[in-house]
């Protein structure tokens, strides 16, 4: 996955943080857990029997009993700086093990997110290491501002799942995510390609100073366009504080004919760029990876106008609508749920957890269920996210080409009267991918990864 994408976490990792601003700046953990699998294995093959999901042995492992397998969630809910509740991963996650407990559960068992603990924005230690104490869960499902609980889910050994938006998932084999280690100063085609998509030449960059995960992000941009040159950065600016006015920086903008910005802020921020460059008369486009939130569009319409945003998974609004999706919308209505980016993480995971229980077999164990993951080379929840190769990618790829994932995608929509509209997609084919070693933009392959 490329830089662009990876910033759309870039909300929740640093960015409006100032009471705890001092825990963030981790480049990542290294510590990492044992495993029995060896490097390099590759996607298994559909053999697995389905006959073997209803069998029913004997497992002693935490959290299993005779009759459910027990999960825990930590998440940020209360005080969350971005003013977004992440426990809706729990929604996700909730629907998604309806449809697998009302099909039969798997093994003889009902899944069951039996804990949700509120890490209230600067405590997610504290309550990782409370569940990981008293919840006794096979496994751990993570949506967090800050992941400092990141090493005692490492040094545990916990099959853990996270929404990824957190540096410290880097390196630890027994965490699993809707996307691949983070990397932001890496270049990627994504952001010169929607320029030229778009004919703009001039580029303009906006990003805090004080968030590393902000200047970062903006510096990945300058990579992108000096490897793929489509158009040259006009304007820079990564030394903003939190919520600033951004006044001068638009008619420097504007004097400066920047007609794309790539913007390493949260959405509150992109909003006061937004009503900053209509009131200036300012017609470029914004790139938002914040952006994938429709109620905020729509009550924000005229200021979002024209925007550009690649969400983490296919855009409910491609049509036609994967199955995958189609499923999601189907089970989070039965539970009465809406369904929202963070939901759809949560039911993302959910599949990556039940993909990890069914490779392990019948007599499953945690390291069992790690280990068969981590041979995945092309896990995507058939389609709805873009591959992830698990034998290479808990690793931040910066200067590490090898580890990156073989393509780099992206779907789109676009802001149209208040409302996501697909563009650049093919029929069934909602994905713009470039192989990581071509060399320019010019050779878009549209994809799904939708199975058969």
């Amino acid at each position: 996955m490329q830089t662009r994408t990876k910033a759309a976490g870039l909300t929740a990792l640093c960015v409006a943080i100032v009471v705890v601003a001092s825990a963030c700046g981790n480049s990542g953990s290294t510590s990492k857990t044992s495993s029995t699998i060896a490097k390099g294995g590759s996607t298994p093959s559909v053999s697995i029997d389905p006959n073997s999901f209803k069998q029913h042995l004997p497992v002693t492992a935490p959290g299993v009993t005779d009759t459910e397998i027990r999960v825990a969630a930590v998440v940020t809910k209360t005080n969350p700086a971005t003013g977004g509740d992440y426990s809706v991963l729990a929604d996700g996650i909730n629907a998604y093990f309806k449809m697998m407990n009302d099909g039969g559960g798997l093994y003889g068992r009902q899944l069951k997110l039996t804990s949700v603990r509120d890490d209230q924005l600067g405590q997610n230690a504290q309550a990782v290491q409370a569940s990981l104490s008293s919840d006794k869960a096979f496994a751990t499902f993570i949506a967090t501002i800050l992941f400092t609980g990141s090493k005692a889910l490492a040094r545990a050994n916990q099959p853990t799942f996270i929404w990824n938006i957190n540096p410290e998932f880097t390196g630890n084999n027994n965490m699993f995510a809707d996307k691949g280690a983070l990397c932001f100063k890496c270049p990627g085609h994504i952001l010169p390609w929607i320029a030229k998509q778009l004919g703009a030449t001039k580029v303009g960059i906006i990003a805090y100073g004080v968030s590393a995960e902000s200047t970062d992000c903006a510096d990945g941009i300058r990579a992108s366009f000096a490897k793929y040159p489509t158009a040259t950065i006009a304007y820079e600016d990564k030394s903003l504080p939190f919520a600033a006015g951004l006044a001068a920086q638009v008619t420097a903008m504007k004097n400066a004919g920047v007609q794309l910005v790539g913007t390493c802020i949260d959405g509150n921020e992109s909003f006061t760029l937004g009503k900053e460059m209509k009131r200036q008369g300012m017609t470029a486009v914004q790139e938002l990876p914040n952006g994938y939130d429709p109620n905020f569009i729509a009550k924000n319409a005229d200021v979002f106008e024209n925007g550009i945003v690649s969400p983490q998974f296919v855009a409910f609004e491609q049509q036609p609508r994967i199955p995958e999706i189609q499923k999601l919308f189907e089970w989070a209505q039965k539970i009465g749920k809406p369904v929202g980016e963070v939901t759809a993480a949560g039911w993302v995971l959910a599949d990556e957890f039940v993909t990890g229980l069914k490779m392990a077999g019948p007599s499953f164990s945690q390291q069992k269920v790690i280990d068969a993951l981590n041979t995945l080379t092309s896990y995507t929840d058939n389609g709805f996210i873009q591959p992830i190769d698990w034998t290479k990618q808990h690793q931040n790829p910066l200067g590490h080409p090898e580890l990156q994932s073989k393509l780099d995608c992206g779907n789109f929509v676009k802001v149209t009267a208040g409302k996501f509209v697909p563009v650049y997609a093919e029929p069934d084919k909602p994905w713009v991918c470039f192989n990581r070693t071509d060399l320019t933009v010019d050779t878009p392959q549209h994809l799904s990864f939708v199975t058969p």
